[in-house]
């Protein structure tokens, strides 16, 4: 009888990697989006180039710089495409700008921020401190979405570094903090409107269990989110 070894798993690195698998659902439907746009005007031009070549006198001109307009815009969409996959299987673990990291997850929750009456302030103006991208795409995206959905309409989040840390490249905490906001006079809302999505929602264990993979720690209170931030090896 062949006896089989396991190997052990600490429960806490269980966790945190349930948590970043619940972070990747919750976002793919965007991702996978975002890679169908990359594609989308790729098909409109060889529909253009086919006709083209179809007709009884090509413009063998007009043809050549749809070609190389398809060349290009292939060259995009697969360091798009690229970028989108990395969240799936990244090669590396390369240093981010906090700040870009913070736009860009304002940009990619975009619509479900919209749909739940919220709004995201990015109040970090420094270029100096950096993250893991690791860590913008678990810890900071799963915080982001555990105020998400809490549901706190009409409310704006700020997110900021600490104030005598903004120029420092040691700067290790960073805020997330909830703020009155008019969201629901303009979208003429009381109250979130419920979504339906196959996922589970986040909640704070889980953002817990992620920044603890990184060796931070998290704080929380009434309204907001203090985690501190990883050295970038």
């Amino acid at each position: 009888m062949t006896s089989h070894q396991t190997t052990s798993y600490p429960v806490q690195d269980r966790l945190a990697e349930a948590a970043c698998y619940a972070v990747l659902r919750r976002v793919a439907p965007v991702l996978r989006h975002d890679m169908a746009g990359f594609m989308q005007p790729i098909g409109m031009l060889m529909m253009v180039l086919q006709r083209r070549v179809q007709m009884p006198e090509p413009d063998l001109q007009a043809i050549a710089k749809n070609v190389a307009s398809a060349s290009a815009l292939a060259k995009e969409a697969t360091t798009g495409c690229m970028n989108a996959m990395g969240w799936i299987a990244a090669r590396e673990d390369a240093a981010v700008s906090l700040r870009d990291s913070v736009n860009e997850a304002a940009k990619l929750l975009a619509m479900e921020f919209s749909a739940q009456g919220l709004a995201i302030s990015n109040s970090i103006s420094s270029d100096v401190v950096t993250v893991p991208q690791s860590f913008f795409r678990s810890v900071l995206i799963g915080a982001l979405l555990a105020f998400c959905d809490q549901r706190m309409a009409g409310t704006t989040l700020q997110i900021s570094l600490d104030a005598e840390a903004e120029n420092d490249t040691a700067a290790n905490r960073l805020m997330l903090r909830m703020l009155p906001g008019d969201v629901p006079e303009v979208l003429g809302l009381t109250e979130p409107p419920a979504i339906d999505r196959p996922s589970r929602c986040i909640d704070w264990l889980d953002v817990e269990a992620m920044a603890s993979s990184f060796g931070v720690t998290m704080a929380r209170g009434e309204g907001f989110v203090v985690v501190g931030l990883p050295n970038v090896s």
